[in-house]
């Protein structure tokens, strides 16, 4: 056996194991869900504004292909061990979410008049649920998927600007509501602090730091919206340091010095006094 096909069969173990996985969690949960009765759902006052995009459909559904294409993207086993504990470990932590807080989306799907888009929406009547909401795992492994595809050195950008329209499309085809966005994002950033990668690798040092900063972004943009549903305009305040924390992990992502400049100040002046 050669070493190419070693790697592919590698690969294509961790894909059956994180498939495997998946569908056990996934299904249990929506058993678990279809049992109970009543269940709530949450969502913000804003999102009725938010318009129904059947065209959307075509990137929801892409999150299938590249639930299969990242596998095989790793350029190494230690890429490809992370990537597959990575994807285990928010599948069990969201199937926990989903059994002990089982929510249900609750805004009314338009009909789609087009024959073709109609036809993937009608597969996801007939195998998905409205269940399994918070956190979003379309939105957590759109995160964990670009861990992957952000070292390629073709199709990048196509697939960034793909992952982002999965993003947006979880909205725009009545599948999740935005407080599923938010939390499918913070377990995709918990994920990557827990179970980092090449943690020991200097170069890699600032990544790790960034994946803190971009955490605490996605907590305050949801501390802020939930405020604000409940107690007004005021909670939009959070957007301000969630910024900030955004702008710092992008920073330490790029490997730009983030530094102020009192900081720098102190350093001279300690330096100084040494010499002296």
């Amino acid at each position: 056996m050669t070493e190419r096909q070693l790697k592919i069969r590698q690969q294509a173990f961790a894909l059956s194991v994180c498939t495997i996985v998946f569908m056990i969690v996934y299904n249990l949960c929506t058993w678990h869900a279809t049992s109970l009765e009543n269940l709530p759902s949450f969502t913000f006052d804003f999102e009725r504004s938010i318009p129904f995009i059947p065209l959307s459909i075509i990137p929801y559904m892409a999150s299938g292909v590249f639930f299969c294409l990242v596998f095989f993207s790793c350029k190494g086993g230690h890429q490809l061990k992370i990537l597959t504990w990575r994807m285990l470990f928010v599948t069990v932590v969201a199937g926990l979410f989903f059994i002990t807080f089982p929510l249900q989306f609750s805004l009314t799907k338009p009909e789609v008049s087009n024959t073709i888009l109609n036809l993937p929406f009608s597969f996801l009547q007939t195998f998905d649920s409205p269940f399994n909401q918070s956190p979003s795992l379309h939105i957590t492994f759109a995160f964990i998927f670009w861990s992957v595809f952000k070292d390629l050195t073709k199709w990048r950008t196509f697939l960034l600007i793909w992952l982002i329209l999965l993003g947006f499309s979880t909205l725009t085809t009545y599948q999740h509501h935005v407080i599923d966005i938010l939390t499918g994002a913070i377990l995709a950033h918990i994920s990557f602090i827990i179970i980092p990668y090449r943690k020991k690798d200097p170069k890699h040092r600032n990544c790790h730091l960034a994946n803190y900063y971009f955490l605490s972004g996605w907590i305050f943009i949801a501390a802020g919206l939930l405020f604000h549903q409940y107690f007004g305009t005021e909670g939009l305040l959070f957007l301000f340091p969630a910024l900030f924390t955004m702008i710092i992990g992008y920073l330490y992502q790029k490997n730009v010095s983030v530094v102020f400049p009192f900081v720098l100040t102190v350093k001279q002046n300690i330096r100084q006094s040494g010499e002296n």
